[in-house]
């Protein structure tokens, strides 16, 4: 069941889910209603999430094993943070929704 936060809580919500999920590996998936749904990457490292209100916006960092091969996805115009976690209580994905779609970042080990 995902934990639905207001929008004043985005900024320490994705906070906290960066601490508790900092290096583990990770499947995006885009899904557009211009794109259809598609993987946007596998198997790299997360690094980090964060919202930056000025501009509605989510960036989640990832990276490979080396701190020079990353990748940030930002997202625009955010409407929705939802983290979803197992009936283990440990965080198994991050939903970002925005108007056209959303962004799932599935956790791995």
């Amino acid at each position: 069941m995902p934990a639905t936060t207001t929008r004043p809580e985005w900024t320490e919500v994705l906070k906290e889910f960066s601490r508790r999920n900092l290096g583990r590996g990770t499947r995006l998936e885009l899904d557009d209603v211009e794109l259809g749904a598609q993987w946007a990457e596998l198997e790299l490292r997360f690094r980090g999430a964060a919202y930056e209100p000025r501009f509605r916006r989510v960036e989640i960092m990832l990276a490979a094993g080396v701190p020079t091969d990353h990748l940030t996805h930002s997202v625009e115009a955010v409407t929705h943070v939802d983290v979803q976690a197992g009936v283990d209580g440990r965080d198994r994905a991050l939903r970002v929704a925005y108007p056209g779609g959303q962004i799932v970042l599935v956790l791995g080990a």
